[in-house]
């Protein structure tokens, strides 16, 4: 059976003031600006559209590898995927088990602080960001001195801006 019934949305477009959640990232803490979405007027459902999405990944990738706060086990899978590894593979280059890493993914067990800035020297190099390898090669002393900081990151903001993305992480206040 066909349901005949039709949702009505509201069209809008994200602001700073009002930006859009974008939990697709895989990260609970991305927001948008510049994108045009819909919300359903009945059940609240959102759906976006989302041009240049491999540049917002790319861009979203490179502000979580240069936050100075910790990674968090959501960011740690985020650059995972974004490698195409899977957990074994990813332990495997890294050095810890399937299972730790898998711990570290889910917050039981963050890694240590040699780890963490491992992963980001591992992600520097094998995502092909010309952008961010060039970033942290400048000053990968200086870089790799300041990580993981105390500062803790509440969320992460990308802006479009004539179809490129910019990011930049939000600290808490």
């Amino acid at each position: 059976m066909v349901d005949q019934h039709k949702h009505a949305f509201a069209a809008l477009r994200a602001t700073q003031e009002k930006p859009y959640h974008f939990v697709d990232s895989g990260l609970p803490n991305v927001y948008l600006i510049g994108v045009d979405y819909r919300v359903c007027k009945e059940c609240g459902a959102q759906s976006a559209d989302i041009p240049a999405i491999k540049s917002l990944m790319t861009v979203i990738g490179r502000e979580i590898v240069s936050k100075e706060a910790p990674l968090t086990g959501e960011e740690i899978r985020f650059l995972r995927k974004r490698l195409g590894k899977s957990a074994a593979d990813f332990g495997r280059i890294i050095g810890p088990t399937q299972e730790q890493v898998s711990r570290w993914e889910n917050n039981h067990n963050p890694p240590s602080e040699s780890a963490d800035k491992l992963i980001r020297v591992f992600y520097c190099h094998l995502s092909g960001d010309a952008i961010l390898r060039q970033k942290i090669n400048r000053h990968i002393e200086e870089w790799l001195s300041t990580l993981p900081g105390e500062e803790r990151i509440d969320s992460f903001r990308a802006k479009l801006h004539k179809r490129e993305w910019t990011a930049e992480t939000v600290a808490s206040t």
